[in-house]
């Protein structure tokens, strides 16, 4: 939920509940004013009717066209004090029962006493509960809709800088679009945010060229010395007058610093990939591509003796030349070391969907992990972990997506253009 719409719908609903309970408030203040004024004019009648009394020393005639009911009881004794009550009533004029305001006195009359009733109808209270109710309901709807089109139009211009600058930072990329330029506004909040956005990305874009920088500068500083100890153990290990045992430690040395050297060159790969160093693109025959990789692994699949299986449609696709010639590289490397002897490759082209399938160790590898760097299926492996972790960079810098499958004893990696 957007939170335009959230804050209309609570500021609709603060407004609802203050109405209503606004109108409750009047409707009782109201309420008892009438009573009020009710209650004084049963007060008066009493009066004229003790007076009455004095001054004729009779009972007053009773009109039935009065809308007060007024009625004597003869008690034989003195009645209770003078209460308020209110009571249900049949109503001559309206033909059915109302709400009546009744007011009881004691009145001595030639030596008896009588209880008087005098009862008058609230019908104006209830058109008042109507009328409120009628105002209410009609403010509130009238409330709404003018809240509705201030948030539709009001508001929402209000936040258009916010929503430009999100645009303006959806599309900003780290050594690529330069400094962001945002929205100028008068808005205090807005203006605050779009300082410190401007300042977080001119941060990160300082740290992101010294990071580039240094990763290049540490990658090509550790190259050379690597570079220089492998020659070194080379023509050591071709020295005659080498023990066994010095033969054998300078040819582990010589293996290990081979390792370090695939390690330091997969770090660097993926960092030029993560830093977007390889954004030349071309349209590329996969199919070709594919058959030339064919070729060239040819020799290793037959001393492993796998067997390889293909079907290939004419595909283009438009991909950094160097990334394909690495994806390739990765995916089909890692179909041959990963399989069983006299084990099988499957690969499948079609569409714009490519499928690469092994035969290898049972069970399927761990999902959450696999494309996560230095993962080793096994311990003991002698790779370093790296290769599907650049198989993944560069299908996400690519826009390919990639899925693996495991069935019927095959691993499988699909791409998807």
């Amino acid at each position: 939920m957007k939170l335009l719409t959230r804050y209309s719908l609570i500021n609709l609903l603060v407004m609802v509940v203050i109405f209503f309970v606004s109108s409750l408030t009047l409707f009782l203040f109201i309420k008892v004013i009438l009573l009020r004024e009710i209650d004084g004019d049963l007060g008066g009648i009493e009066t004229k009717i003790k007076e009455y009394v004095t001054q004729y020393h009779a009972l007053p005639n009773l009109y039935a066209l009065d809308e007060e009911q007024i009625n004597f009881y003869p008690t034989g004794e003195q009645p209770a004090a003078r209460e308020f009550e209110m009571i249900r009533l049949y109503s001559n004029r309206e033909k059915k029962m109302h709400n009546f305001r009744k007011i009881s006195f004691p009145l001595r009359f030639n030596n008896n006493w009588y209880k008087v009733t005098v009862a008058k109808p609230l019908e104006g209270m209830r058109h008042l509960s109507h009328t409120l109710l009628t105002i209410s309901v009609f403010t509130i709807l009238i409330t709404i809709l003018i809240a509705i089109v201030i948030n539709r139009f009001l508001l929402k211009r209000l936040w258009k800088p916010f929503y430009h600058s999100l645009e303006v930072m959806r599309n900003f990329k780290l050594g690529k679009t330069g400094t962001p330029v945002f929205p100028k506004t008068t808005i205090q909040e807005f203006a605050f945010m779009n300082e410190s956005l401007l300042m977080a990305t001119e941060k990160a874009e300082q740290d992101y060229l010294l990071l580039r920088e240094f990763t290049e500068n540490a990658s090509h500083e550790i190259q050379t010395p690597l570079s220089i100890i492998r020659s070194k153990l080379d023509m050591m290990i071709q020295e005659e007058d080498l023990s066994h045992k010095q033969s054998e430690l300078a040819r582990s040395a010589y293996t290990s610093v081979k390792k370090l050297t695939r390690l330091n060159q997969s770090l660097l790969l993926l960092a030029k990939i993560e830093n977007h160093q390889f954004e030349a693109t071309e349209v590329i025959n996969l199919k070709g591509k594919i058959e030339e990789k064919l070729e060239q692994f040819s020799e290793l699949w037959e001393s492993q003796h796998i067997k390889v299986c293909h079907e290939l449609e004419e595909v283009t696709v438009y991909i950094n030349p160097e990334l394909l010639d690495i994806l390739l590289n990765n995916l089909l490397s890692n179909a041959s070391n990963h399989n069983i002897p006299f084990g099988h490759i499957f690969i499948k082209l079609e569409g714009s969907k490519l499928v690469i399938s092994n035969t290898g160790f049972a069970g399927a590898l761990d999902q959450k992990r696999l494309f996560t760097r230095f993962y080793k299926q096994s311990l003991n492996s002698n790779h370093n972990g790296l290769g599907l972790s650049i198989v993944k960079q560069i299908t996400r810098v690519s826009l390919i997506n990639i899925n693996y499958l495991f069935a019927s004893g095959l691993h499988s990696f699909v791409l998807n253009w």
